[in-house]
């Protein structure tokens, strides 16, 4: 494609255009000229477990009898993206626990509201042109989501308890976003966009500060700090600037990583399990005690699938300016407390303070990359996942990209590949891991676990379903009270998200009690349930309600 065709492509946002963006599903290879010969393998049909009846409209499959107290409560909500019917965003609950049963089937909310996302109001009315993507933290609580809009707008999605005070960005015009994600503890959002207004076209990578506060919120800062770790309980959002993507043209994947070894947030007083609410930083003591928490490096990873290109961008400027301003001395915080939209009023942007500016380390060439992947490995287990067309997922090697050591030429490498489906569209995370990811592969109808460790990568689990017609994303649930293991897919001409439990249930803060897979508990995987949306699911992303 040349890169005009190819922006036109990518900013369709119809269901026809987000169909072709995708690329070949199952039935497209099945009809092609590399079909198969021969009977095609039957799908499995996983069992699903009942629904049974709660109070009210509530339901559940797992556990019961239903009892009056709540006992410990527990849920998880997000929202769901699809194409082509009205603002195309809702807000679902993926799981609940509550009143000793555990509901695993995806549900309209019973409270708070559900279609279209009840928080639309501020950016509902601006937004135009279908939604490009939504994103969150990976590595912390992250009550709101950043959604991004085909005419520039970024806006912001909480849950029915959690949610900012709303804010809106727009993009200057001129830049057509095209793929956003925010860093694993909601510092930064990063939305690849092309430039249209220079001659030829750039791609670039913008850099917007996320600020998370909310005065009275029990896990929150109390005043702004932009560019921080939070909750993302967001309340701000300034554009720093755009780092210049050189031999692309037209981005399509975006991910980010930072170096964090675990270290949990304490409060600064006591030294116990602390939040960001016991933190004020015009205290050098909390300042100090940040400093440990704060991360020092970071990365991101930019596919162009048209061009065959994968850029590698170092975060460590960025995420050591913003140590430095907020952790060292009172000078420098004290810099940060003149807050506002100019360019010289905090956050700066790069154009004020260029020492800030991230940059780009290398452009690999990479046959059609269809997704990306930050890691979340350290040090020496730190690695990057580019997923190709052709089913390849190459796992990179990162070296000093992706920690505060010097990077060494070399550093950056493809190491190995593991094979999954054919046209692997996307790449999660398998939550409360550093080494696992999943590759949803939409050309054959599956789902791919990868797990990396000392003797290499290779795949651990693969979920196949009749029920799955056309799986294009994935995310693994947040958990609070209970430890399980379940998966949402979203399915685009399906028009559904399914959910899919595999592993052990365990209502560890609700009695103890514990239930396996499958109708004897033994099974790999169990569905938990589906529900129907109004037009292609595209993407989704969800948190545990506070």
């Amino acid at each position: 494609l040349t890169p005009e065709a190819a922006l036109r492509l990518v900013m369709d946002r119809s269901p026809a255009g987000i169909d072709r963006r995708l690329g070949p599903d199952a039935e497209s290879y099945r009809r092609g000229p590399a079909a198969a010969k021969g009977k095609a393998e039957p799908f499995p049909v996983i069992w699903q477990a009942p629904r049974q009846k709660g109070a009210g409209t509530r339901v559940f499959e797992v556990g019961g009898p239903w009892t009056k107290e709540a006992g410990d409560y527990s849920s998880t909500q997000g929202q769901v993206l699809y194409a082509g019917a009205g603002l195309g965003i809702d807000r679902v609950t993926i799981i609940e626990m509550s009143s000793n049963t555990f509901t695993e089937s995806p549900e309209p909310p019973w409270w708070g509201g559900f279609r279209p996302e009840p928080h639309s109001k501020e950016w509902g009315q601006v937004a135009a042109g279908g939604a490009v993507g939504i994103a969150r933290g990976i590595l912390t609580w992250s009550n709101c989501g950043v959604i991004v809009f085909a005419n520039g707008v970024v806006g912001t999605a909480g849950t029915c308890t959690a949610v900012g005070s709303d804010p809106v960005l727009r993009l200057p015009p001129g830049l057509l976003p095209t793929a956003v994600c925010v860093t694993p503890r909601n510092e930064f959002a990063l939305i690849t966009v092309v430039d249209i207004t220079s001659k030829p076209h750039r791609a670039q990578l913008a850099v917007v500060a996320l600020t998370g506060c909310k005065p009275g919120f029990a896990h929150e800062w109390q005043a702004p700090h932009p560019g921080m770790p939070s909750v993302a309980m967001l309340a701000g959002m300034k554009l720093l600037g755009c780092v210049d993507l050189p031999g692309m043209a037209v981005p399509t994947a975006v991910s980010a990583g930072a170096e964090y070894d675990g270290q949990r947030l304490s409060d600064p007083r006591s030294g116990n399990i602390g939040s960001f609410r016991d933190y004020d930083l015009a205290n050098e003591g909390s300042r100090g005690a940040m400093k440990g928490y704060v991360s020092g490096a970071g990365f991101a990873v930019v596919a162009a699938t048209y061009e065959d290109k994968v850029a590698f961008i170092d975060l460590q400027p960025l995420f050591q300016y913003y140590r430095a301003m907020y952790c060292s001395g009172a000078d420098s915080y004290q810099r940060t407390c003149t807050q506002g939209p100019g360019p010289k009023q905090w956050p700066f942007t790069f154009a004020a303070e260029p020492a800030q500016i991230p940059q780009v380390v290398g452009v690999e060439r990479v046959p059609e990359p269809t997704a990306v992947l930050a890691g979340l490995g350290l040090k020496d287990r730190a690695r990057a996942y580019v997923a190709c067309r052709d089913g390849r997922i190459a796992i990179y090697r990162l070296g000093g990209l992706a920690t505060e050591a010097p990077l060494a030429a070399g550093d950056v490498a493809a190491v190995e590949a593991v094979q999954v489906g054919r046209n692997p569209v996307s790449l999660a995370y398998q939550r409360y891991t550093r080494d696992e990811i999943i590759a949803v592969s939409r050309g054959d109808r599956e789902l791919a676990w990868i797990r990396s460790g000392a003797s290499g990568s290779a795949v651990v689990r693969r979920l196949r379903d009749a029920r799955l017609i056309d799986p294009v994303c994935c995310e693994v649930a947040e958990t609070h009270g209970i430890e399980t293991a379940l998966i949402t897919v979203g399915d685009f001409k399906g028009q559904k998200i399914i959910n899919y439990r595999f592993g052990e249930l365990r209502f560890v803060t609700n009695g103890g009690a514990k239930y396996g897979c499958g109708p004897a508990g033994t099974d790999a995987f169990e569905c938990g349930g589906l529900l129907d949306m109004p037009g292609p699911v595209f993407a989704l992303s969800a948190t545990n309600v506070n």
